[in-house]
Parts: structure tokens; sequence; C-alpha cells
């Protein structure tokens, strides 16, 4: 009758000091090669009396401290660059979008009912001046706003990325309360006509507060001007 031979984890111990250190005395390059761990060393202390400071020991965690800070910062950047990423991929996808809509009421339905869930906003809207050429209210995914109301809201600049401290039932609607932080942009869809808005709003406070967002936000501005323009022209 054979026997199952026992698992090799079953022989595992943890490892004795002594182990240890013969390890690294007969690997010496191990810690040169494994920097990360001089985070989790205690440097030795020596004695040299109550009133002598050992300055290897301070200058030793010294080092573990801009090492973490350094591990800290890398982190963060990272963890930034990812988001910036997939920030700039859905502004990419709605850019395509909106060229890929085969008429001007497409592309405003789309506006409407898909911009803000491919940019993952909670709401997204696009407003026209009437300009006394257009008659106010709201026409599938644009509305046509008072003259004044751009100036309104953007002042003498073209872009306002910012936290949204109060909620804007002008720009955003019935979303409105959902919106922690906007993103504003002047449009200048054709000659002649007056200037439209781009607002776009975000759940979290400090999505837009940064300003990485303004070359991409500008980028499909530019985006919805050309597409007004074509099928103007196309009328």
């Amino acid at each position: 009758m054979s026997r199952d031979p026992v698992a090799p984890h079953s022989f595992e111990r943890p490892l004795m000091p002594g182990e240890v250190r013969g390890y690294l005395m007969e690997n010496p390059e191990f810690l040169a090669d494994n920097s990360d761990l001089f985070a989790f060393i205690m440097p030795p202390h020596k004695q040299h009396g109550d009133k002598v400071r050992d300055f290897q020991q301070y200058m030793l965690l010294r080092l573990q401290d801009h090492y973490n800070a350094i591990k800290d910062e890398h982190e963060e950047l990272t963890q930034l660059m990812q988001e910036h990423l997939q920030r700039q991929c859905r502004f990419n996808d709605a850019s395509l979008a909106l060229m890929d809509a085969e008429s001007l009421k497409a592309m405003l339905e789309y506006v409407e009912k898909g911009l803000a869930i491919d940019l993952d906003q909670e709401a997204a809207a696009l407003v026209m001046e009437s300009g006394g050429l257009f008659e106010e209210g709201v026409f599938a995914g644009l509305r046509v706003a008072p003259d004044g109301f751009v100036n309104n809201w953007l002042g003498g600049c073209d872009i306002e990325l910012a936290e949204q401290s109060e909620p804007a039932p002008d720009l955003f609607g019935e979303k409105a309360s959902a919106v922690r932080s906007r993103a504003l942009l002047r449009l200048d869809v054709f000659p002649g006509l007056p200037p439209g808005l781009l607002a776009l709003g975000h759940r979290d406070p400090m999505y837009y507060s940064s300003g990485l967002a303004t070359e991409q936000v500008e980028f499909l501005g530019a985006v919805i001007e050309r597409c007004f323009r074509k099928w103007m022209n196309a009328a």
C-alpha cells in the first residue's frame, strides 16, 4: 500500500535570524537589487554616550523618509496619468461620435442623449444665444437662450473650469443638483451668428477645478463648431 507524498510546503518553517544573516553575507548584492527593503529596515543603534548622537542612524532614517516620499509621489503621479488617459479616451470617443453624425439633428440628439454618458458626466448642454435670429427655447439637444447668456457666465473669458458651489439649472436643467464642478466653453459657430456655450458638469468637485482638462474641452468645442459649420454649409 503506497503512501501519499507529503507536500513540500508542509516542511516550511520561519527563517531563523542566523539563516537570514548567512544568506545576506553570501549574497551581498541582494539589498542592492531590492532597494525598496531599506524603507522597512530598522537601522542599528550605536551607543556613544548620553550626549552623542548616532548620525549614521539619523542619516539612514532621513534616507528612508526621503524614499517613502518619492514612492508616494510616484504612485500619485501614476494614478493621475491613468486618470488623464481615461479622460482623454472619453473625449476622443465623443469627438468621433460627433463627427460621425449624419445630420445636424443627429448631432444634436447625440449631445442631448449620449454626450454626457460617453464623457462620464452628470450633464452636458449646448446653448446658443438667440441674437434676434432664433426662437428661444429647447430644441432637441440645443437650447436657445436670451442675448447676453454667454457673457453672464463667462464674462470676458473663453473658457472656465471650476468647482460649482450652487446648482445652476440655467445650465444643467433638472440635473443641476448633481453637478459639483463644471467646464464652460465659448463657441463661435459661424461668422455673423451669436455666440454659443458648451457646458459640462461632473459630480466630483475636483474634476475640473485642477484645470487638467482644459485642452480636452477646447478640442471638443472645436469639433462641435466644425460640425455645426459643416451642416450649415450643406443646408
